[in-house]
C-alpha cells in the first residue's frame, strides 16, 4: 500500500538500517533507491535487500536544483496511492496499521515532528542511538496520498513544501528521526566528500553551506549537539 522513494550516494553505512525499519513497518512496501553512481556497496546492499535500484545522473555533483525536481516528480507514476519521499537518514515512526487508520479518517498528508538523533558512542550501532533533540527544520512532509495531492512542491532541501490538492494533515503527529550525527569520524568524512561534490549553483546560493565549514567548526557543532541531546527512545 506504499511506495518509498529515496536517493543515495555512498550510503552503505546507513542504508540497511533504513530498509529494515520500513520493511518491518510496511512489509509489502516497494522501496526504490535512485543511486547517484555510488562508489561503495550502496547499490548492491539495496538489491540484496529487495529494493529496486535506478541510476540517477548528476555529473557527480550535489545539485539541489536537480534534487528538487526529482523529489517533486519521482512519485507521480507510483502504482500505490500512498507515497513516501525520504532521505536515507530519515526514519518516520509510523506503520501500516496506523496509516490505514489515517486513510479512514480522510488524512492525505502525515504530519511529521522532526528530531535530530545523536550517537553518544563512537560507533555505528544505529539501533542503540537513543538520544536526540527536537529540530523543527526536520518537520519534513514526506508521506502523502497522491490520489489527492497533485503537487507536493518541495523547496530546495525538501525541508519545506507547498502541497496542492485535497490537503488534510493528520491530527496525529508522527516522529521523524534524522540519523545525521553518527560519530565524529563519519561526520568529518561525509562533510568532506559532500563539499567536494557541490555544484556551482549550490555554492553560489549557499545551499548546504554547512558542508564546507572549517573542520574546527564542524567538531565544535558535533560536541554541542552531543551536549544538548537527551534520551528520547
Amino acid at each position: 500500500m506504499i511506495t518509498i522513494f529515496t536517493m543515495a550516494y555512498n550510503e552503505a553505512v546507513r542504508l540497511k538500517f533504513m530498509i529494515d525499519h520500513y520493511k518491518a513497518r510496511f512489509p509489502s512496501a516497494q522501496i526504490i533507491v535512485y543511486d547517484n553512481y555510488s562508489t561503495d556497496a550502496t547499490a548492491q546492499i539495496a538489491k540484496d535487500n529487495g529494493c529496486e535500484v535506478k541510476a540517477y545522473e548528476s555529473n557527480n555533483k550535489v545539485d539541489d536544483n536537480l534534487l528538487t525536481v526529482f523529489k517533486n516528480n519521482c512519485w507521480k507514476n507510483a502504482e500505490t496511492n500512498w507515497v513516501m519521499v525520504i532521505d536515507i537518514d530519515e526514519i518516520l515512526d509510523i506503520n501500516e496499521e496506523q496509516l490505514q487508520k489515517e486513510e479512514v479518517l480522510g488524512t492525505t498528508i502525515i504530519k511529521p515532528e522532526g528530531w535530530n538523533m545523536v550517537n553518544m558512542e563512537d560507533n555505528y550501532d544505529f539501533s542503540n542511538m537513543k538520544y536526540g533533540y527536537r529540530h523543527p527544520d526536520y518537520d519534513k512532509t514526506c508521506l502523502f496520498n497522491k490520489k489527492y495531492i497533485s503537487e507536493i512542491n518541495f523547496m530546495h532541501g525538501a525541508h519545506r513544501s507547498g502541497p496542492t490538492g485535497v490537503v488534510k494533515f493528520s491530527d496525529n503527529v508522527y516522529k521523524l528521526y534524522h540519523y545525521h550525527y553518527i560519530n565524529l569520524d563519519f561526520i568529518l568524512d561525509r562533510y568532506k566528500m559532500t563539499a567536494a561534490r557541490m555544484s556551482e549553483a549550490n555554492r553560489r546560493n549557499r545551499w548546504g553551506w554547512h558542508y564546507w565549514e572549517p573542520e574546527a567548526e564542524i567538531i565544535k557543532t558535533f560536541n554541542e549537539v552531543r551536549a544538548k541531546a537527551h534520551k528520547i527512545l
